[in-house]
């Protein structure tokens, strides 16, 4: 019974044209993929040209599957500074920093990442040239962030808002956040940059968001997308 149900929801066979109507009209947001993995990487068996290589082919596929189903409006998300996520800063050199005082190699891996996803985005572009695909800058966005993080609200840059161990970054990977060792989140998250070490904050992201959105973040901008689906309409 659940197979027939999960069929009937599926785009093939007689719901394959009602899809392609359904996907010409909606906007897909594909996230970022990878970002958990550079920082990872370190002492990984698994290079990080081996995960960038795995990564953005698997974007690339599943882009490409959602455009041979009739998607025309699709942002794909590029990686942050993965550099500056304090667990890669806890496990890279202290030599290994860049100008934002973040680590240089990992920041350098998802700089790599986005310019092979950009690539193989253009050319799904020339593969498909109905549709209009844009990207989303996370990369840059991020870095605006964190040359002048005063300028748009934050006063800490580095230091996690739930974790554990004090220091310059708060972060201990074995007491992380909600764990039974870690102390209790900070009492004004919107004034941090790191959530948990891993992952930044929801202030943040509404930093960001409001970038892609409304600042120019997104190539072509979401502006041209939604004039784009205007003129069409």
């Amino acid at each position: 019974m659940v197979q027939q149900e999960s069929k009937g929801r599926g785009c093939s066979g007689e719901r394959l044209r009602e899809c392609g109507e359904v996907g010409e009209d909606a906007l897909f947001w594909v996230g970022e993929i990878g970002a958990n993995d550079y920082a990872y990487s370190i002492g990984s068996e698994m290079t990080p040209k081996e995960i960038r290589e795995h990564a953005v082919k698997n974007v690339a596929i599943f882009v490409k599957a959602l455009l041979d189903r009739g998607a025309k409006y699709i942002i794909v998300q590029g990686l942050p500074l993965t550099g500056c996520l304090p667990l890669a800063m806890i496990l890279s050199p202290t030599t290994d920093r860049d100008d934002l005082n973040c680590s240089a190699s990992v920041n350098t891996y998802s700089n790599l990442h986005n310019s092979l996803l950009q690539s193989k985005l253009q050319q799904l572009r020339s593969q498909y040239p109905a549709a209009l695909i844009s990207y989303a800058d996370y990369y840059s966005a991020h870095r605006t962030i964190m040359k002048n993080p005063e300028a748009h609200g934050f006063n800490e840059p580095f230091k996690v808002c739930c974790g554990s161990g004090g220091g310059p970054y708060n972060f201990d990977p074995f007491a992380t956040c909600a764990s039974p060792k870690a102390q209790k989140a900070c009492s004004n998250p919107r004034k941090f940059v790191n959530w948990d070490g891993v992952h930044l904050t929801e202030a943040v992201y509404k930093n960001v968001a409001d970038m892609f959105f409304h600042q120019n973040y997104c190539r072509p901008s979401f502006s041209v997308l939604l004039s784009d689906k205007k003129n069409r309409g």
